[in-house]
């Protein structure tokens, strides 16, 4: 079934009001991420330190799979991580500059009828909505590589024991 402009419209405006209904607990949620990703990085910079010492003092034996997985993951994380800021900044200037337009024709002495007044609305919606899922966004790949590399670290040291 094909659906109209308006009704896509409408489910967007729907969910990014959604989004800022459910922003505190998103933020809940975005703090808890942050205290578990701050301590999963504790975890494994303490877990890798006994490597990293023992690649310093004998390099051809050190486990070059373990040395370039602490290279590639971090950069994959954050270059994620930085792929979603600028999905979100390309989406602000979007709608950003149609509200500049649309205000634009009235400082010119324009008129803006029914319609356009509502897709001002719909586009400041979407801005707000975009700025408040923006943090959860952001941390989301970093977060999941460090409490995932702090499981696997784990379980490898529990099973070398």
């Amino acid at each position: 079934m094909r659906r109209s402009k308006s009704e896509v419209v409408m489910k967007s405006a729907v969910e990014n009001g959604m989004i800022l209904w459910m922003w505190p607990l998103t933020a809940v949620e975005l703090a808890s991420d942050w205290v578990e990703t701050m301590s999963s990085a504790r975890s494994v910079i303490e877990m890798r330190m006994p490597l990293i010492s023992a690649t310093l003092i004998d390099p051809f034996n050190a486990d070059q799979r373990e040395l370039t997985r602490m290279l590639t993951e971090k950069t994959s994380a954050f270059g994620r991580s930085q792929r979603s800021i600028a999905s979100a900044r390309e989406r602000l200037r979007k709608t950003g500059g149609a509200n500049a337009r649309a205000f634009g024709r009235l400082w010119e002495g324009g008129w803006l009828n029914w319609s356009a007044w509502t897709q001002v609305a719909e586009r400041n919606l979407e801005i707000w909505a975009t700025l408040a899922a923006l943090p959860t966004a952001a941390l989301a790949p970093v977060h999941s590589a460090a409490t995932m590399n702090a499981r696997r670290l784990r379980a490898k040291g529990a099973a070398k024991r």
